[in-house]
């Protein structure tokens, strides 16, 4: 049954519109930093034959069409924030000061830039890891609830992630970084 908001139509263009992406963001990249002169004939030349070289790479309009939504929704919240900031009171130039200013935001914006894209490596390409993890592993004497060879890639990374040793490891990280914050503001 055909609905008004049916968009199946849209995932027989799903390799357009990675291609499209990175044709407008290679095009821009070479109109803002002019490295090859200012001829846009030659910038369109170079930004579609790299996005059409993306079609002979096996997997990477699939991560493009992983990690598109993730970004869009990161800076939409970005800009709402922004927004939040305005309708409390903060000046706009202040918002934009300290935007501007490499500080907080932008290493906030690159972390978050960089888990999106190993996210969205892992989702692509993390099941073709999997052999690699077979059936015949053998789970150690008393951790068969903690076992994290399920044969499904995202339960896998799940029961890594939320193991015993890695929340341990990490409590651990967190008391060593943060004592030796304070022993440092201490001596300061």
């Amino acid at each position: 049954m055909a609905t008004f908001l049916d968009i199946g139509l849209a995932q027989h263009f799903q390799v357009i519109f990675p291609i499209l992406l990175v044709f407008v963001l290679i095009f821009a990249l070479l109109e803002k930093s002019k490295i090859l002169g200012e001829n846009k004939g030659l910038h369109s030349l170079i930004a579609l034959s790299i996005a059409m070289m993306l079609l002979f790479v096996p997997g990477v309009v699939d991560v493009i069409n992983v990690m598109a939504p993730w970004f869009v929704l990161f800076f939409l919240a970005i800009i709402f924030f922004m927004f939040l900031l305005l309708a409390f009171g903060t000046k706009w130039e202040a918002v934009t000061e300290y935007a501007t200013g490499w500080a907080t935001p932008h290493w906030f914006i690159l972390v978050i830039s960089i888990v999106i894209f190993i996210g969205a490596l892992a989702n692509v390409y993390g099941g073709a890891m999997l052999p690699f993890s077979g059936e015949d592993s053998v789970p150690l004497e008393g951790a068969e609830d903690t076992a994290t060879d399920t044969g499904d890639f995202n339960q896998n990374v799940g029961r890594v992630i939320f193991h015993p040793k890695t929340i341990g490891l990490v409590f651990v990280l967190m008391v060593g970084s943060l004592t030796i914050r304070l022993l440092a503001a201490r001596d300061a």
